[in-house]
């Protein structure tokens, strides 16, 4: 199930990629319908933010494309054109069913708001938003895979792979989107109570939500904490501009995109300071580390944090200096998952509304259109420079109480199989001129070959691999490669942390495989 969770999870990210570059945009948009902008740069703001407003409206058929088209084996161009028919199918066939039983809603005063329907495409069915599209994909995905390499006569051949599979998801699709006209308003109302306990915790829940996003990173299963509530209704429901939105990230975006009207900010915006630790821990931690390293290897330490500490402070992708300390110390990760929760308990607690998703960079632009007496993200930045104090003399004392293994401190040294002694301290400062065929070979090498590669697949920073057999795998042999920051096991499925460069590695070694 483990598994299940992280293929979903990795599948749904690739949606939300594109969703950092909207937000990215939607904040150019507000910012270019100013009063003060001359009226063709409004007018052009106005057209970027109703393009950017399409893509947030319809995030349920994004979903269900990119985890279909993820989560398929192969002939993912064919598998991401039967997700478009089934959506469209769901649509069409859930529409007339509440139409034939006489349960479509009538509009009331807030339209289809608090009825249990919305419009999607135009068409009035039963209100899912992107559990639909995360429900639809999946189910599309596993039908393309078992039934997509079926294989008939000549005679009969158009209707066999893809097609065969698209002849299967028909009634599939017809039983679903009946059952749900059922089944769904109990999921909405199980949803809301959900939400409305854990909006009830206050600060505590606030602490548990945001420690669980920093302390399931090294699972990859964090992904799937704070997912539904970014973008479903467990996140919170709020009308803004006339139009409904759930999830906190978009009930933020519709926020931005409705700035001038804007005199207080949701309260799912607690659900969106997971990315404090990302901007405020980032340079003290690696300031920590360099502290605390034996003097004859700082320089060597500086090489490997800093780049890492970097980019997870302008960008927001952590890994990279999380794994620099994560297996050194686990109780450094423990503690440094306690200060993420306090943190952004203390941030609701002090009233603070600064939307503060990934780095700095994402930070700045997405609170650039809210005021500042709205968002007091003077506040913001002076908390987290206390709490940037607070990481580093916390890192540093548990670091030499303790005498913690953290890297160009000591080596540590383990025995293989045959008794010979393996390094396996950090990659530090290794400065070896190793070709980039060469570092892609050790992947797959490592890996066990092509023949024990099943799927390779990607998400921000790990190389996602399923091996048939891990006894194959060769963990020294993947570390020869100069890009390696640590290498993880689930289950038959390793991940390779490699960085902000994971989607090239990932697409090299495709190649080298001959694989999609």
């Amino acid at each position: 199930m483990k598994d299940a969770m992280q293929k979903f999870s990795r599948s749904a990210i690739v949606a939300i990629k594109f969703m950092a570059v909207m937000g990215l945009f939607l904040a150019i948009a507000v910012i270019m319908q100013m009063d003060v902008m001359p009226s063709f740069i409004r007018s052009f703001g106005l057209l970027m933010k109703n393009m950017m407003d399409i893509m947030l409206n319809n995030l349920a058929i994004i979903f269900c494309i990119s985890i279909t088209a993820s989560l398929a084996k192969k002939n993912k161009v064919e598998a991401a054109v039967l997700s478009v028919i089934v959506f469209l199918m769901f649509l069409a066939a859930n529409n007339a069913w509440l139409a034939s039983q006489n349960m479509l809603a009538k509009p009331g005063v807030q339209g289809l708001f608090g009825t249990g329907q919305n419009t999607v495409l135009g068409i009035q069915v039963v209100d899912m938003n992107v559990f639909l599209g995360m429900i639809l994909g999946p189910i599309t995905a596993y039908i393309f895979n078992k039934f997509g390499d079926k294989k008939f006569i000549d005679m009969l051949s158009i209707y066999g792979g893809p097609r065969f599979a698209f002849i299967v998801m028909i009634p599939v699709t017809l039983i679903l989107a009946v059952l749900m006209c059922y089944i769904w308003p109990f999921v909405n109302h199980a949803i809301n109570s959900t939400s409305s306990f854990i909006i009830a915790t206050g600060a505590i829940g606030v602490f548990l939500y945001g420690f669980g996003n920093r302390f399931l990173i090294p699972t990859g299963l964090h992904h799937l904490l704070w997912m539904p509530f970014g973008f479903t209704a467990v996140g919170g429901t709020a009308e803004i501009g006339g139009k409904i939105y759930t999830g906190a990230i978009n009930i933020f975006y519709a926020e931005m995109a409705n700035a001038g009207s804007i005199t207080t900010l949701d309260p799912s915006i607690r659900f969106a300071f997971f990315g404090f630790a990302k901007v405020f821990a980032c340079i003290p931690i690696a300031l920590a580390l360099i502290h605390c390293a034996n003097k004859n290897k700082r320089k060597e330490v500086e090489g490997l944090v800093l780049p890492g500490a970097f980019v997870g402070t302008v960008a927001g992708i952590t890994e990279p200096l999380d794994f620099t300390f994560l297996f050194a110390s686990p109780l450094l990760w423990f503690v440094h998952s306690i200060l993420a929760g306090f943190s952004e308990a203390m941030l609701w607690q002090l009233g603070i509304r600064t939307f503060v998703k990934d780095g700095i960079l994402d930070t700045f632009v997405s609170n650039s259109v809210i005021n500042p007496a709205v968002s007091k993200i003077f506040l913001f930045i002076l908390f987290g420079l206390i709490m940037s104090v607070v990481w580093y003399f916390v890192f540093v004392f548990l670091i030499k109480k303790f005498n913690l293994q953290t890297p160009g401190r000591e080596e540590i040294v383990a025995t293989s199989n045959d008794g010979a002694e393996i390094n396996t301290s950090p990659n530090i400062g290794d400065n070896s001129s190793v070709s980039e065929n060469k570092d892609i070979q050790y992947i797959i090498d490592g890996l066990g070959g092509p023949d024990n590669i099943d799927t390779v697949a990607n998400c921000f920073t790990r190389l996602r691999v399923d091996v048939k057999d891990l006894a194959m795998v060769n963990e020294e042999l993947i570390k020869k490669n100069s890009l390696e920051k640590g290498v993880v096991y689930s289950g038959k499925n390793v991940q390779i942390i490699i960085g902000m460069t994971v989607q090239s590695v990932k697409e090299k070694v495709c190649d080298n495989l001959g694989i999609e």
